[in-house]
């Protein structure tokens, strides 16, 4: 008898024991879940502030991976020569590539232009900012469409007073961050590629 209330007892406190250590268990992973969510969030929050920064004093620099045009073709673009280019009031747009000389001595076309209408969007809760700026240039007026993310990914639609709309889709840096290559500036409309460069990278947007 006195053997069986032992095993009980000893049952009992193996149970308790092992109840406590699932507890225990338990806690730690939220614990660890809590801080791993902490630490996101503190991320979150540090990449809104520089991405805030650079917006604010209006000095980054949208290096592009891709370009689309409006009717959702896309080719991939060295990011030095395709990049929408802010720097205070001032605006460098342009498109190139490694394989043309185009208007402007790098397979495509290079703007010049100043800043007439800038406005702002900031989501804080998603870490993300919508820009829209107006752009005058000897080559036209421009409306660009800025939509940043969290993480500086990027993308800007950039058009004009006639039909026809090209995107630029990358990353956004720092203006003193930047490793881009402008070419010479030139008078043709951005969304309408040279036909005479002859360009095949680009031949599906030549009906800009």
């Amino acid at each position: 008898m006195k053997t069986l209330a032992i095993i009980i007892v000893a049952l009992f406190l193996a149970s308790g024991l092992s109840a406590q250590e699932n507890a225990t268990n338990k806690e730690v992973v939220k614990t660890e879940k809590q801080k791993r969510k902490a630490a996101r969030d503190s991320a979150f929050a540090n990449e809104y502030l520089k991405l805030k920064g650079i917006i604010d004093s209006m000095s980054f620099v949208l290096e592009a991976d891709y370009l689309y045009n409006q009717w959702g073709y896309r080719i991939w673009v060295p990011s030095e020569l395709n990049f929408i280019m802010v720097d205070s009031s001032e605006v460098v747009i342009q498109t190139g590539n490694n394989s043309g000389v185009g208007y402007n001595g790098v397979g495509g076309v290079t703007v010049e232009g100043t800043i007439s209408g800038w406005k702002v969007k900031k989501d804080p809760k998603n870490s993300s900012f919508f820009i829209t700026m107006e752009v005058n240039s000897i080559n036209g007026f421009y409306t660009v469409f800025i939509d940043i993310s969290a993480n500086g990914r990027a993308s800007a639609t950039l058009s004009g007073l006639r039909p026809g709309r090209l995107t630029w889709d990358g990353w956004v840096q720092p203006l003193y961050n930047t490793s881009t290559y402008q070419g010479m500036s030139t008078v043709a409309d951005l969304r309408h590629f040279p036909p005479a460069a002859r360009m095949q990278i680009f031949h599906r947007f030549s009906r800009f």
